[in-house]
């Protein structure tokens, strides 16, 4: 397919396998609508999949298909006010880790997203996914602190997790590559709750509503 890319750097897990997905499936059908029509299921499945916040997914895929890993080039130290996802999962490494874990260049600094605390940039919401492997109090000690929520108790992933920005992270991807070229194309994708609430999110209209 030309120009077909799949981002495999700086990406989530479950936008690398949506990528994938969608290009077989591009494969698929013998006409354009066909085509989109194949692609548009990829897409649904994985809404489905966040907009249910997993419910039918064991705890250890959903940590691989929503966390992000990033390589620190320099020492922590040497970012000095930056402000990152990057650096604030170091900083919290160091802070239960010990300093020693980020005294050197290169650290693969793993996270995931979190809703809270409610109304923070994204960069102060990273929470690194080694505290989910943490003793008990561990976790529930340096979550309260980071969240800004002292009434976590039984932690729960789903919970902790931000969908809104995955769910807004898949949908971009999901722009990009499906609805976008389909609207251009003056393909009808097929109209759905899932794809049209997206569409609201970003604010725009979805293509299906809208005459070639």
């Amino acid at each position: 397919i030309y120009r077909f890319e799949v981002k495999r750097r700086g990406e989530l897990q479950l936008v690398k396998i949506f990528q994938s997905s969608v290009f077989e499936a591009f494969l698929k059908g013998d006409s354009l609508e066909k085509c989109y029509e194949s692609v548009a299921k990829v897409a649904d499945y994985w809404l489905d999949v966040l907009y249910s916040k997993a419910c039918n997914m064991p705890d250890s895929e959903l940590f691989e298909l929503i966390s992000e890993n990033r390589s620190m080039s320099k020492k922590l130290e040497d970012y000095g006010t930056q402000k990152s996802t990057s650096i604030s999962t170091a900083k919290r490494l160091a802070e239960f880790l010990g300093d020693q874990m980020v005294k050197d260049a290169g650290l693969a600094c793993r996270f995931i997203i979190s809703r809270k605390p409610e109304g923070a940039p994204v960069t102060e919401r990273a929470i690194p996914l080694a505290i989910f492997q943490s003793e008990p109090s561990v976790k529930r000690h340096y979550l309260r602190k980071w969240l800004k929520d002292m009434s976590i108790d039984d932690i729960d992933i789903r919970q902790v997790l931000d969908w809104n920005y995955y769910i807004e992270r898949l949908g971009g991807t999901i722009q990009k590559i499906i609805t976008i070229p389909a609207a251009m194309q003056g393909a009808m994708v097929d109209k759905s709750v899932k794809s049209e609430d997206l569409w609201q999110r970003m604010g725009m209209t979805h293509p299906s509503i809208v005459t070639a």
